[in-house]
């Protein structure tokens, strides 16, 4: 079973990402939205993997940390909540998403694309006593979550993307928003102004 692979970024795109190894072999490895915006083609990466088996196929996921790793993991054990979901979860910052289930906060995760209030309860409630928790949590940059829903983030970033602007820094600006800035309005013309 592949834990983890370290090598070149040969191919990357929103979804995927394919390293060459040492050993001259290539994995396709399923990736998130936020995952993408710290690779680079042609960098080296050392990525976590969950080796995903089942009855049909195999899959790979690759993490840049280890906690999503574990997040991911308990993820897919929840019922209902399929690789795709887990994925998609993912891509509300680590950070911020196990603050939201720390404080259940159902609509922070409601929001999240195939999320429905139900799954948002059973999320909470299956990972809220989970150890991770404890390592996360003492992080900086849980202090940093802002409070903008995943659409707004979602229709922000592809906004500015289109506009020509770079998605990880886009993402990083994101994080980091002061707490007063928090409608599309606002957030926008402070972005650009950070960018340029």
């Amino acid at each position: 079973m592949i834990s983890y692979l370290k090598w070149k970024i040969i191919e990357l795109d929103f979804l995927s990402v394919t390293i060459l190894t040492s050993g001259w072999v290539w994995y396709s490895l399923g990736i998130n939205e936020l995952t993408y915006s710290k690779l680079w083609l042609d960098s080296e990466v050392w990525m976590y993997v969950y080796h995903h088996i089942t009855e049909w196929n195999q899959s790979l996921f690759g993490f840049i940390e280890l906690e999503e790793k574990k997040v991911f993991t308990e993820l897919i054990k929840i019922s209902w909540v399929w690789w795709k979901v887990a994925v998609q979860v993912l891509s509300l910052w680590i950070e911020r998403l196990l603050i939201a289930i720390s404080w259940e906060d159902n609509k922070t995760i409601e929001s999240i694309k195939w999320i429905g209030k139900k799954m948002a309860e059973k999320i909470i409630i299956e990972l809220r006593d989970k150890d991770f928790w404890i390592s996360v949590k003492s992080s900086e940059n849980i202090k940093k979550a802002n409070t903008i829903s995943w659409d707004l983030y979602s229709s922000i970033k592809s906004t500015l993307t289109n506009m020509g602007y770079n998605p990880r820094d886009i993402d990083k600006i994101l994080w980091e928003l002061p707490e007063w800035i928090n409608d599309a309005g606002n957030i926008i013309p402070y972005i650009i102004k950070e960018l340029s």
